[in-house]
């Protein structure tokens, strides 16, 4: 039995320090808090996110931020324009959404004043809201990843025991690509030893691919805190001879060993390169002040994605990101500081950044980035 209980809160915009360089997104919105789709591999549980008193409620008690859109209607009055990522610590579509209507409200209110949108979610229920979405797109730029890790069914009902079946999510992925919404699935977790097979990992790609999705984003999985504990305890019951390995791939970390993400997500690049999928969102577009310097940081992000890609460190391209942020900054035009030979002084622009920004704003491309793009087959 699920419970609802209203969760008052002060804001209900998320600024996020970096902009994210997967989704495009400078914000967060979630409408609940806690998850009805109890997935078992789910990072949501930890206290970094939880309000709940005891992580085991977290599919069992719902907050629901009723208050969201009058918030959101005062917040999105004195905030830049970017990309508002929906969903991703709790799913935006959950069952208490049929209840309770919060997200679109939520996106109606973003689409009256242009404000893009991400949406991250395991529902077809989005579909509901697809001429919505599709009005989005038209007005400024929406996306929507839908997440799909496997499709077998003797799996399913451990990992994800309450989620829609991938069947109906992926026909959610044609329908919306097909309303010229950029859609497409986020393949993540990856989870070691249960689901990086080549007979898995290919299936998604092939399915994803045939369904007409846009991107595909291939991911590993994090262990911490009582995300951790509570997959632990499931391979425990169901996979027992799995703890050690998992022990020794995981050591103290949070994440798998560097070299094993790598060789998944490389394996996970060749099948899409098979099946002619991109394996990463293009950046946004969308009018807004200075907006050339939005591209710039949207280069400097791109570069940082590959290198994070390519060697399955998410701390590998910091530089990039700091650069970025200080671009998108500036209170003036980026070609103006580049004019007057002054891209060293921005914050965090060393020389060789100084270089890749000039040549970019000089060509309109930037060799670096076509060379990690033909190195990871990024080119279709």
């Amino acid at each position: 039995m699920v419970e609802f209980k209203e969760l008052k809160s002060r804001k209900i915009l998320n600024r996020l320090k970096y902009r994210d360089n997967w989704f495009w997104c400078r914000y967060t919105l979630n409408p609940y808090r806690g998850c009805q789709f109890a997935c078992n591999y789910c990072d949501a549980i930890t206290e970094k996110y939880l309000v709940h008193e005891n992580f085991e409620d977290f599919s069992r008690i719902i907050y629901t931020k009723t208050d969201a859109p009058e918030l959101l209607k005062k917040e999105i009055k004195r905030v830049k324009r970017g990309v508002i990522g929906i969903g991703g610590v709790t799913d935006a579509y959950q069952p208490a959404e049929r209840k309770f209507g919060i997200t679109k409200k939520v996106l109606e209110i973003l689409n009256d004043n242009n404000f893009p949108v991400h949406i991250v979610t395991k529902s077809d229920l989005v579909l509901r809201d697809i001429e919505l979405l599709s009005e989005i797109a038209s007005n400024s730029w929406c996306a929507v990843s839908i997440t799909i890790i496997t499709f077998n069914k003797k799996l399913l009902p451990l990992l994800e025991p309450f989620a829609p079946s991938p069947e109906k999510r992926l026909g959610a992925v044609e329908k919306l690509a097909r309303a010229g919404i950029c859609t497409g699935v986020d393949f993540t977790p990856i989870i070691p030893y249960i689901l990086d097979d080549d007979e898995n990992i290919r299936e998604v790609i092939r399915r994803a691919a045939e369904s007409g999705a846009k991107f595909i984003l291939p991911g590993s999985m994090s262990l911490r805190s009582n995300q951790k504990i509570r997959f632990l305890q499931l391979l425990e019951e169901n996979w027992p001879e799995l703890v050690k390995k998992y022990e020794e791939l995981y050591g103290n970390s949070e994440s798998p060993d560097q070299q094993y993400t790598s060789e998944i997500i490389k394996k996970s690049f060749e099948f899409c390169k098979k099946f002619g999928i991109p394996t990463y969102i293009s950046p946004p577009t969308f009018d807004m002040p200075l907006k050339e310097n939005f591209e710039v940081a949207n280069v400097l992000l791109l570069i940082a994605y590959f290198k994070e890609r390519k060697t399955g460190n998410p701390y590998a391209a910091w530089a990039y990101h700091r650069a970025a942020q200080s671009i998108e900054g500036l209170k003036e035009s980026i070609r103006e500081v580049h004019r007057r030979n002054e891209l060293g002084k921005i914050t965090g622009v060393g020389e060789s950044l100084a270089k890749t920004i000039a040549e970019f704003l000089d060509t309109g491309k930037c060799e670096k980035l076509e060379e990690m793009k033909s190195e990871w087959r990024y080119e279709y």
